[in-house]
């Protein structure tokens, strides 16, 4: 099989409106500009159609003509880069998927492993926050519990005692090992806040927390969230008032 004959097979087997990169090919290792030029041809008959450079998808067509490729596709290919996981939503949309806002933002942020940038698609706006966590897909569900902490009194609309009670029952449902993972990433990749509000819930908790998590409080620093200490009395123990 030539190599234009494998790059159409593949091509093929992708659904319409998944959008794609040359990552798909296997025969892009050893022979790209083959590739490029085969991918090129069906662009050039208008059987595929360049997204941005290095990204196309098949288009779609309805009883009303061409389907634009939707908005969560669009964003899944900010989330992924050669078939991992590179990205997560966080921010207000975060937020918002969890029930504590009910503002949904016109700009999806998107934390990553990579510089700032924020991609405009038309229908929708990425801005790519940079992370320094490593990013996969088993430590999403963690580095999304942590940027909730981090951001507590920041999400619209909400009470901190309601982020705080929906963290509460996110700590609860997570086995040991998750929660000592949860804490070597804040320890890691947090600030201070985040790691002192992780260490009150999870004492209200009476869960498992680790040395490393308590040493990382400076006992000097106070953290003021405006919390009712007779409601929240663990957050005296991490300097939180």
């Amino acid at each position: 099989m030539s190599i234009a004959a494998a790059v159409y097979k593949t091509i093929d087997q992708i659904p319409p409106g998944r959008i794609f990169g040359y990552e798909v090919f296997p025969e892009y290792q050893e022979a790209p500009e083959a590739v490029v030029r085969a991918v090129g041809r069906r662009v050039d008959r208008q059987e595929l159609r360049r997204l941005q450079k290095g990204r196309f998808y098949t288009p779609r067509h309805g009883i009303l003509g061409e389907v634009p490729v939707g908005d969560s596709e669009l964003v899944r290919s900010v989330l992924y880069s050669k078939g991992k996981r590179c990205g997560y939503i966080t921010g207000p949309a975060l937020y918002n998927r969890w029930g504590l806002t009910t503002q949904i933002p016109k700009t999806i942020s998107v934390a990553a492993n990579r510089p700032a940038q924020t991609k405009d698609f038309g229908t929708i706006r990425v801005k790519i926050v940079p992370r320094r966590a490593p990013i996969s897909d088993s430590t999403v569900p963690l580095l999304e519990i942590l940027d909730v902490f981090r951001d507590a009194k920041k999400v619209p609309d909400a009470r901190v005692d309601g982020v705080l009670n929906e963290l509460t029952k996110r700590l609860n449902g997570l086995a040991p090992a998750k929660s000592r993972k949860l804490q070597q990433i804040a320890v890691n990749y947090y600030g201070a806040g985040a790691r002192a509000l992780l260490g009150a819930l999870l004492t209200r908790n009476n869960q498992e927390i680790l040395p490393a998590l308590r040493t990382s409080i400076n006992p000097t620093t106070t953290f003021r969230l405006g919390l009712d200490l007779e409601e929240w009395p663990q957050a005296r123990a991490w300097n939180i008032r």
